[in-house]
């Protein structure tokens, strides 16, 4: 019998498995994110916008219809919101089919743990699947394995996976790492190219944010259909009739069909219908020229005029939509809210700010832009097409990122698979082997953004001493449990502090007027210009609004601002403890730094 000596094969067996590690690295990434709603319960974890997601998940297992996105308890009679059904249909199933288990209560909290986590392990896996697809067989197992670790270190998007998040952010992320995945492959494989537009569809069927970076990638396909010609016919029509076809489907099921044309600039509607539906339409009908006549003039010519015609439909139909999806938001609401949002800030302003985070943010999109540029330009004609689109979607993620630091996120976990691809293009001793896990690790957001810490006094010299202003959302009252003490309260109308009342209308059945939403520019102002008039003035502007019950919150920068513009308004006598008499405190509701005032009769 011949002696057992494949030494090869001793070291293969040695070695992590790529899924076993992801399971491993999943189920950490889960209990460290899931940390702080153990210590102060998970629905005090709730951004505001989660508290609203949840708020719009539960008026539609109630009963509210399906195109009916109205908030009514938001600024009454309402305000119709500019979030997808997408997002709310999987919340409420999970929620639906947990209840008759565990309850309503217990339910829901179930549900905001197990929606993220579940996102969170399709994020590790897509990107290990992406890093996989572009790297040799013999690779394959140590591509993935350093391209878990860096998602899983991607600090800018780990806070769209925690305990809680149930925003649209981190499936928007796991869409795209999915378009990625699939457009990245478009050239050898027909289904995959039909993914991509479905993919592409549906992100833009959740948010706008991933518009540029599908717009970029769009844009390739259109150039290597120009390039290519009939080589890549099949595939380029897939993808044409993928997102046109899938962009229609979701418009029957998302909008009620006398808002099929409506200009909604800040959610899918009919501008971005045109440019989905029209795109993919676009380019079946360079395909169908090209199929006519095979000549690369032509084909340019065709791309030209239908590219012409799709802008100018847009322009002549939606001008309005050409300004910035804020240019709607009051100035004076910019200055008092907008404005200090963090994830809007441009890069500039984080300079100015928090100079030591620049490093955690950016270094590494841009490293990995480096090297997708160096594989793009040393590769096969085979995979030249995919380096092609990983570059340009990455560079749109990373110019997003530029003008809104919310963009950050999704630049840096789309960014890992493609560092670890671009590493292995290298072909330097220095990435051999598992060495490739170590200098992924050394590259990592997580160490980057650690140095960019280190060497923070340098960076701070020039900061003037501006903050970025970071109150404890339990201190500013934006928490589920500080609204708690309200619905003990006859429901009414409550004006509070804009960041408070996704809170307020979770956790009672109070209506609220002020909110953090652009589109809630009338109740926002109500709010504003109410707190800040004296309070003779503020009294007709609270009878003519109908309002029941007047919070003021010493924690929220809310206040620390109303009191700065009005030193003698409506909020800053309150903040004082000083009420005019159509206000009462309720001692019940109220609490250390949170005051709830009875509007008298």
């Amino acid at each position: 019998m011949p002696p057992l000596a494949p030494s090869t094969v001793q070291r293969s067996t040695a070695e992590p498995k790529p899924a076993i590690v992801l399971a491993m690295i999943w189920a950490i990434i889960v209990a460290v994110l899931a940390l702080p709603a153990i210590k102060t319960g998970v629905f005090d974890t709730l951004s505001t916008d989660d508290a609203m997601r949840l708020v719009e998940v539960r008026d539609l297992l109630s009963g509210q219809g399906w195109f009916d996105l109205t908030q009514y308890r938001l600024d009454p009679p309402g305000i119709a919101m500019h979030w997808s059904r997408i997002v709310d249909a999987p919340l409420a199933i999970l929620i639906f089919l947990l209840r008759p288990l565990l309850g309503q209560h217990h339910a829901e909290a179930l549900t905001l743990v197990l929606w993220p986590s579940l996102l969170m392990g399709a994020a590790l896996w897509l990107a290990a699947t992406i890093a996989s697809q572009a790297s040799a067989p013999a690779d394959k197992p140590r591509a993935q394995l350093a391209a878990i670790l860096l998602a899983a270190l991607s600090i800018p998007a780990l806070i769209h996976f925690r305990a809680g998040a149930i925003d649209h952010h981190n499936l928007q992320i796991v869409l795209l790492l999915g378009f990625v995945l699939h457009i990245t492959d478009l050239e050898h494989r027909t289904a995959k190219a039909a993914m991509a537009g479905f993919l592409a569809a549906l992100s833009l069927s959740v948010g706008l944010e991933m518009l540029p970076a599908i717009a970029m990638a769009s844009a390739a396909v259109v150039g290597l259909l120009v390039w290519k010609g009939a080589e890549v016919l099949r595939p380029a029509c897939a993808f044409g009739a993928g997102l046109a076809g899938s962009s229609l489907l979701l418009a029957l099921l998302l909008l009620p069909m006398n808002s099929l044309v409506s200009p909604v600039c800040d959610a899918f509607g009919g501008p971005i219908l045109l440019l989905a539906a029209g795109g993919g339409i676009a380019l079946l009908a360079i395909a169908g020229v090209s199929r006519l006549r095979e000549c690369l003039w032509v084909r340019l010519t065709a791309s030209a005029l239908a590219g012409a015609l799709l802008l100018g439909a847009f322009f002549r139909s939606y001008p309005s939509c050409v300004a910035s999806p804020y240019a709607q938001v009051d100035p004076l609401l910019v200055s008092f809210w907008l404005g200090r949002v963090i994830e809007t800030m441009p890069v500039t302003e984080l300079a100015q700010m928090q100079p030591q985070k620049l490093l955690g943010y950016y270094a590494f999109p841009l490293l990995t832009l480096g090297l997708c540029g160096a594989a793009m330009i040393g590769c096969t004609p085979q995979t030249r097409f995919r380096w092609i689109v990983s570059t340009i979607t990455l560079a749109a993620l990373f110019g997003e990122s530029l003008w809104e630091l919310r963009g950050a996120a999704a630049a840096n976990i789309v960014a890992a698979p493609l560092c670890v691809a671009g590493l292995i293009r290298l072909r330097t001793n220095v990435v051999a082997g598992w060495r490739l896990v170590r200098v992924a690790l050394l590259v990592s957001p997580a160490t980057l953004g650690g140095m960019g810490f280190a060497v923070w006094p340098a960076l701070a010299a020039g900061t003037g001493g501006q903050k970025i202003a970071m109150p404890d959302p339990a201190a500013s009252c934006q928490t589920i449990s500080s609204a708690a003490p309200l619905a003990g309260l006859p429901a009414g109308r409550v004006m509070a502090p804009i960041d408070s009342g996704p809170a307020i209308l979770a956790a009672t059945e109070h209506s609220v007027f002020a909110a953090p939403y652009h589109r809630n520019n009338d109740g926002n102002l109500v709010m504003l210009h109410t707190m800040t008039e004296t309070p003779q003035a503020a009294r007709d502007m609270v009878r003519a609004r109908q309002v029941d019950y007047i919070l003021t919150c010493n924690g929220s920068i809310d206040q620390e601002d109303l009191v700065r513009i009005a030193p003698e308004g409506l909020a800053a006598r309150l903040g004082r403890g000083e009420a005019p008499d159509y206000l009462e405190p309720v001692q019940a509701a109220s609490k250390p730094g949170w005051t709830v005032w009875r509007v008298r009769r």
